[in-house]
């Protein structure tokens, strides 16, 4: 695909996380890391995700981006919530710090948001809910799967009739993946619940109006690719970028690498 047929295609920023792979002689090497599956989402309906790093500032012009996806990863810091840490929780400290700059800045614009897994913890926490630091200690679930695929679905998800979420899957209920050990606790009043696990904890979320900011706690990157409720998320997702584009500056890709 050339350069300026490229570039008609909404950009959308996605925060990368630190991590690290093998090197020789037994070593490991430092990387910024972001799982292929949202990339190859957000590809197959046409949006370019710019990887952001850790331990790097949010850039001061941001007019080129048209949409902001917060992916899975690492727990959140419970001091963001006011909670000590529980012996099971694993903060990235720089992950945090990125991406609550990125979501607050995503807010203040008005700029679509999908938050998926620690996202939508993330996208809690900043409009002032809490978590459940360690779900197997708090509240056990039903699931017998100990180590699903990342691809399996596990639970039913229930779908609030009439809300965003069931406007774009078509259904009140999902079959859904299940990768996570922390979940929300209270949930921050401007956020509307919109599905629930059978065990009753909310796993999907978002904000009422026509604004575009939905967080699900599930994956549906994972299974998009043989799934058409994940790859409609992807798509209602890709539809609202696309809407808000045109407000956008055009960037060539000198431009952007500069901006960047």
């Amino acid at each position: 695909m050339s350069t300026t047929a490229r570039s008609q295609h909404p950009l959308v920023l996605v925060p990368s996380q630190a991590a690290s792979k093998p090197g020789s002689g037994g070593t490991s090497v430092a990387v910024q890391a972001l799982n292929r599956a949202y990339v190859a989402a957000l590809q197959a309906v046409h949006l370019i995700p710019i990887l952001l790093p850790t331990g790097d500032q949010v850039p001061e012009d941001l007019s080129w981006v048209c949409g902001l996806l917060l992916p899975g990863g690492p727990d959140v810091d419970p001091l963001r919530y006011r909670q000590d840490l529980n012996p099971a929780t694993e903060p990235d400290p720089e992950s945090d710090e990125l991406e609550f700059a990125l979501l607050e800045w995503a807010l203040s614009t008005g700029l679509p948001i999908l938050a998926i897994c620690r996202g939508m913890q993330v996208l809690n926490v900043a409009l002032g809910g809490t978590l459940i630091q360690d779900l197997p200690e708090h509240l056990p679930r039903s699931s017998s799967a100990e180590h699903p695929r990342r691809d399996e679905t596990v639970h039913a998800l229930r779908v609030a009739p009439g809300s965003r979420l069931s406007q774009i899957v078509q259904a009140d209920q999902l079959a859904v993946n299940s990768l996570h050990h922390q979940g929300v606790d209270q949930l921050a009043s401007e956020l509307t619940p919109v599905g629930w696990s059978p065990d009753g904890l909310v796993e999907a979320v978002e904000i009422a109006g026509d604004r575009f900011v939905l967080g699900v706690q599930y994956h549906p990157e994972e299974l998009a690719p043989q799934d058409g409720h994940a790859a409609a998320l992807f798509q209602a997702f890709a539809n609202a970028c696309y809407q808000g584009s045109s407000n956008r500056r055009d960037r060539s890709a000198p431009e952007l690498a500069e901006a960047l």
